[in-house]
């Protein structure tokens, strides 16, 4: 996994639920477990990339990257760490990948 940008390949293992955006803007949803498939439009190998999902703060880390909050606020968490409060208000927030 590409966790500099969130970027998940063809034939990774989905390692959280989720909504995912490949390369050309289609859109899947996915269970943990499962792989990455090619592109729908055109079958050939593709990125995928979280679509619009969020997490807030106190709940587990599933997936290192990358993450913004609703302030723009950005960090870098690693699997199992916690999503915390705000950095800035210090109040809780949701997260999103970056």
């Amino acid at each position: 996994m590409n966790t500099t940008y969130n970027l998940h390949q063809t034939n990774e293992v989905v390692g959280e639920t989720g909504k995912y955006v490949c390369a050309v803007g289609e859109t899947k949803e996915l269970q943990k477990g499962e792989r990455f498939p090619p592109c729908p439009q055109s079958q050939q190998p593709t990125s995928w990339s979280h679509a619009d999902h969020q997490h807030r703060s106190g709940e587990k880390v599933t997936e290192s990257g990358h993450y913004k909050d609703m302030d723009g606020e950005r960090i870098e968490l690693k699997q199992g760490d916690v999503f915390p409060n705000c950095p800035r208000s210090g109040q809780p927030t949701s997260w999103k990948h970056n």
